[in-house]
């Protein structure tokens, strides 16, 4: 009897101990993760005052451009309108960025999970860069160029695929705005979220993934952003599509695979990692200057080339 008393004393010391442990590696995660929380919170409020104060080019672009589709194109009156909410805090982009961070889960049981919520505060603050969501803009630009006949040029776009931007709808694959569902007969297609059903009419119907990127369309959400602050679901998402139809138009970048790859198989190595993109990324006065440039006054860009996948 005495025997068995010590030996449930010992067996229950341990599982003290093992929880003590336990709790405080939970303290440490909810710690680092509350932390980096607060300095992405930061970036995104500070992204809001800038589209607030007009003071995102490409915003601006959007404005203009949307005002002179309603001119010269009026049965378009309602895209344009619904365009022209993306240059403002009220944006599709700017509300999935803000839903994103909700969503992060800062009470993490183990040690994956608080890595995987780190890398998704990490990618946010990306998305949250104010130049760098003034790059994702040009996409919502170039969809308002594409319905203006020609009338309107497409901003930011390299000149080797300038004639393609001007045919097609920059925002299809942007999960801000839709998704890619299976039809009945296991086709891919995509799906608009709300009021961006209206696309479906404006462009004649579904836009199938394998159609759709079996042609050149340019994007910076799907050259560039995806990899830099789109979700870790997204990416896998699409990249398990573009593996299903594959196309010289559509195959996975370095980054595509890198960012798969880590996704797919994530380390648990949480170990008191920190986000060098949050230590420092207030990014008001780049975002500032580059809100005030001179391009904010007509339709035309200056950037034509990007760097990097």
């Amino acid at each position: 009897m005495t025997n068995n008393f010590h030996a449930f004393r010992r067996i229950s010391w341990f599982w003290l101990l093992a929880v003590l442990i336990l709790s405080g590696c939970g303290n440490r995660f909810e710690e680092q993760l509350r932390d980096t929380h607060k300095l992405v919170q930061s970036n995104v409020d500070n992204l809001k005052t800038q589209l607030d104060n007009k003071q995102l080019t490409n915003a601006l672009l959007i404005t203009k451009y949307a005002e002179k589709i309603k001119q010269i194109k009026p049965d378009y009156a309602d895209v344009a309108n619904l365009m022209a909410k993306e240059a403002t805090s009220k944006s599709e982009a700017f509300l999935s960025l803000n839903k994103r961070l909700a969503n992060v889960n800062l009470s993490p049981t183990s040690s994956e999970s608080a890595n995987f919520n780190l890398q998704e505060l990490q990618l946010i603050n990306s998305g949250a860069d104010v130049y760098e969501f003034n790059n994702g803009l040009a996409d919502v630009v170039n969809t308002l160029a594409s319905l203006s006949g020609n009338v309107l040029p497409a901003v930011d776009v390299p000149a080797y695929q300038q004639e393609s931007a001007q045919k097609s709808n920059a925002l299809v694959g942007n999960p801000s705005y839709g998704n890619w569902k299976q039809d009945s007969s296991g086709r891919s297609f995509w799906e608009w979220y709300g009021m961006y059903s209206l696309f479906s009419n404006v462009l004649g119907g579904r836009s199938y993934y394998d159609s759709w990127s079996s042609r050149p369309n340019y994007s910076y959400y799907g050259n560039y952003g995806r990899n830099r602050w789109g979700s870790s679901t997204d990416v896998n998402r699409n990249y398990n599509l573009s593996q299903r139809h594959p196309s010289k138009y559509n195959k996975p970048s370095a980054a595509t695979k890198s960012r798969y790859a880590t996704t797919a198989n994530r380390s648990s190595s949480y170990g008191g990692s920190t986000s060098k993109s949050t230590k420092s990324t207030k990014s008001g006065s780049r975002s500032s200057s580059y809100g005030s440039s001179s391009r904010s006054s007509s339709y035309s860009s200056s950037r034509s080339s990007r760097s990097g996948k």
